[in-house]
């Protein structure tokens, strides 16, 4: 409401100010039609605007003179001086209204019955203006706006980007002279005051999404109307700012997203009653700012999307086959209301479809950098989450070569870059197309230079840039060279290469020269590349391999031994690294121990006595069945073993020798180790807990918990006999059998007095009751 005020008083004194030589004329010449016509014309707005925002004062003074002036106009009263004087008075005071509604918020009180009876020739005496509206401040003193076309602005904006790569292309010749040149501080100064200008032009560029949503509740009530529904809308995040050129991209977008949801979202009345829903429709729009993005936020609390009636609809429209369909992820599903033509509605409107129009509205978004997701369920309603960029006039890009051509690719969509002489890159070519495999992965490769048909340079060397579209399909742009980042000031490109589809904007790099901003949206579509459904899944296909890789893995602890010997030791036997005083050493039976709480555990890898006071590092080796430790120094690193292992097969502790950063490191033989250290330890006495072997989490965070209790710790598919077994459903109970189940709860709020589960990060509560288990079977 306060950015609706502000725009009052500036448009009222903007006004008043235009209307100052019509005044003067009209005082002069009041049979003057025009001039008349004019005037009555500003109290008329004036009042229609009073009504909105609760200004009785002004609306009874706008409201008199445009009784006056509406008699004027039909001939019904002359206008003698008197009464000029008085319409002139009238408007003199509504402009001091306004300028105290600027300064304080609020219409002052005040008695203009004198201005008001002067207009009906009640008062005899000459009209002045005696303050009073009470106090005014004075419109110096108020905030003051100013209205300038937007094409004014762009054009002081090219002029600051200008000034910003002259001052850029004087600093590199400044660079060149000694640090004591008289003309540094000048140009640091110049430098400051033009980067403040630059940001103060950027600022005019944003406007708060209030601009946009003001017009939404009325559409959200017409639409509903006219189809026989009761909608409400709420909006967050209305002070958020956005470019406004971005606000013009997305309204189209959110316009057909609210559109769809009140024609095929919201049930009717009737049908929401029926499902205990209220009768009204609910649409909540949502704005944040997250980092450098925008998220904007659709949900509506109607019917949802059935995504078996759509996907069979996408097979029946050979849009996917059938065994793909079976394939798809719940996200996938929803996307495939975005392909082109398909649509779950049972009739098509001219209000919207579910589908059909939803692919321009993904293309739209994708093709400004941005992003779509949705989500729904059956019966409970739909989400659509965009992520947009906060402004299209600054982009961040890499600089690329083509040719005698620099060009720029928006950093949003560049995955990686490597150069094709790389020994994990390899060429393939499946008929006229081209793949490039970039170590595992083969993706569509298309030339640059080919594409947009310049000549490729002499050398054969290429740099691969591997973009990612918004939906996550991947594919590889060769080009000559690739130069630098950089933030690009875009201006509009020529009609003539915005027809091609592959060019976003123009703009100068540092030194002046010019660049072109590609669309890479538009440059997959030009080149052939899925960008629908089968494309956005190899994202996921990315996933499952990076995955795969990770299982074939194998980590392990890499350290520097007390010798200063370069060791490794597999991950799976490590379970810790502890720090031991030189106190907690005993030697006996020919070896070293070490005392760790109530257990005297052997100690390997120590080749010297400690001093007193002195702690060392040891890592806490274990079997399941036995543990030992083995002296370290303080680094100690995690790393994965190259598939490359050299054997040692004439020494028994050291398994194999690893090339790991280009040096050579000792992998340890666990067995060996266990063989001659490990001591086996009575498993009779010890309790026995039972944890899923396919609960990584439990596996891994709880497992030293429960060992460090004293018990002994096996998984579903061992036979023995649990004391207790820990899950965090209930329900697991039956594949996990114990005497005792100890669950735990993912919330951390407390429980009830009948929930007796534990949150998972109560240490405390889960030892005790870890305690009270091994007390009752003791």
């Amino acid at each position: 409401m306060d950015d609706l005020k502000a725009e009052f008083v500036a448009e009222t004194q903007e006004m008043v100010e235009a209307l100052s030589s019509e005044i003067v004329a009209w005082e002069a010449d009041p049979a003057d039609r025009s001039r008349l016509d004019a005037i009555f014309r500003f109290v008329h707005t004036v009042k229609g605007n009073c009504g909105f925002f609760e200004f009785p004062r002004l609306e009874a003074l706008s409201h008199a003179a445009e009784d006056v002036l509406s008699e004027m106009r039909a001939g019904r009263r002359e206008p003698d001086r008197q009464v000029v004087n008085a319409v002139l008075a009238i408007i003199d005071r509504i402009s001091d209204i306004t300028a105290d509604i600027a300064s304080n918020g609020s219409c002052p009180e005040g008695d203009d019955s004198a201005l008001v009876a002067a207009l009906n020739g009640e008062g005899t005496e000459e009209v002045e203006e005696t303050g009073e509206t009470g106090q005014l401040i004075p419109r110096a003193n108020a905030n003051r706006t100013v209205r300038l076309p937007v094409e004014l602005l762009d054009r002081v904006m090219s002029g600051v980007s200008d000034v910003v790569l002259a001052r850029n292309e004087l600093a590199r010749f400044m660079a060149e002279l000694d640090r004591d040149n008289l003309l540094r501080g000048p140009f640091d100064r110049l430098s400051a005051v033009i980067n403040e200008v630059r940001d103060g032009m950027t600022r005019t560029r944003m406007l708060p999404l209030e601009t946009l949503f003001t017009s939404l509740p009325r559409m959200v009530r017409d639409l509903a109307g006219q189809l026989g529904k009761r909608v409400v809308i709420e909006t967050d995040g209305g002070d958020v700012e956005l470019d406004r050129e971005m606000i013009e991209v997305v309204r189209d977008p959110i316009m057909h997203l609210l559109r769809n949801a009140i024609d095929h979202g919201i049930e009717t009345p009737d049908e929401r009653n029926a499902a205990g829903k209220p009768a009204s429709g609910l649409i909540k729009l949502a704005a944040r700012q997250s980092g450098d993005k925008i998220i904007i936020e659709i949900n509506d609390d109607g019917r949802g999307v059935n995504t078996d009636k759509l996907v069979a609809k996408a097979v029946s429209a050979g849009v996917i086959d059938e065994e793909r369909a079976a394939q798809l992820t719940m996200e996938e599903r929803h996307m495939l209301m975005c392909e082109a033509g398909l649509s779950t509605a049972d009739r098509v409107t001219e209000i919207s479809g579910r589908g059909v129009g939803m692919d321009v509205v993904r293309d739209n978004v994708e093709r400004i950098g941005g992003s779509l997701r949705i989500d729904s369920v059956v019966g409970r309603g739909l989400r659509v989450l965009l992520q947009l960029p906060l402004t299209l006039s600054i982009t961040p890009a890499m600089t690329i070569v083509v040719g005698q051509h620099t060009m720029g690719v928006p950093h949003s969509f560049i995955e990686e870059i490597i150069d094709s002489a790389n020994k994990d890159v390899s060429f393939e070519q499946m008929g006229d197309a081209w793949f490039a495999k970039i170590r595992d992965r083969r993706m569509p490769c298309v030339g640059l230079n080919t594409l947009l048909g310049i000549a490729e340079a002499d050398n054969k060397r290429r740099a691969l840039v591997v973009l990612r579209l918004a939906g996550g399909a991947e594919f590889v742009l060769t080009v000559d060279k690739v130069l630098a980042h950089q933030e690009l000031v875009i201006k509009a490109v020529s009609p003539a290469l915005l027809a091609t589809g592959l060019y976003a904007g123009t703009s100068l790099t540092d030194d002046g020269r010019p660049v072109l901003l590609l669309d890479v949206t538009g440059i997959a579509e030009a080149a052939g590349i899925d960008t629908g459904i089968e494309g956005r899944t190899r994202a996921d296909d990315k996933l499952q391999r990076e995955w795969e890789e990770q299982e074939s893995r194998v980590p392990a602890v890499l350290f520097t031994s007390l010798d200063g010997t370069r060791k490794a030791l597999r991950m799976s036997v490590v379970s810790r690294i502890e720090m031991v005083e030189a106190s907690q050493l005993t030697r006996s039976g020919g070896r070293w121990r070490v005392i760790l709480g109530d257990l005297i555990v052997p100690l390997a890898g120590l080749d010297k006595v400690p001093e007193d006071g002195e702690a060392i590092r040891v890592l806490r080796l274990g079997d399941g069945n036995s543990v030992l430790t083995y002296a370290c120094g303080d680094d100690t690193d995690v790393t994965d073993l190259p598939e490359d292992l050299t054997p040692m097969p004439g020494d028994n502790e050291i398994e194999a020798i690893a090339l790991i950063d280009e040096r050579p490191v000792e992998l340890l033989d666990s067995h060996w180790l266990f063989s001659n250290f490990g001591e086996a330890r009575n498993q009779d006495d010890r309790p026995v807990c039972r944890l899923s072997a396919q609960d990584s989490w439990a596996q891994n965070f709880l497992r030293p918990v429960i060992e460090s209790a004293g018990y002994r710790v096996v998984d579903e598919d061992d036979k023995t006999e649990a004391d207790v077994a820990i899950c965090g459903d209930p329900k697991e109970s039956k594949v996990l059998p114990a005497g005792q189940h100890i669950v735990l709860r993912k919330e951390e709020p407390k429980r009830t007095k009948s929930d007796k589960s534990i949150y998972r990060y109560d240490r405390d509560s889960l030892v005790a009751a870890l305690e009270a288990a091994r007390a009752r079977k003791a």
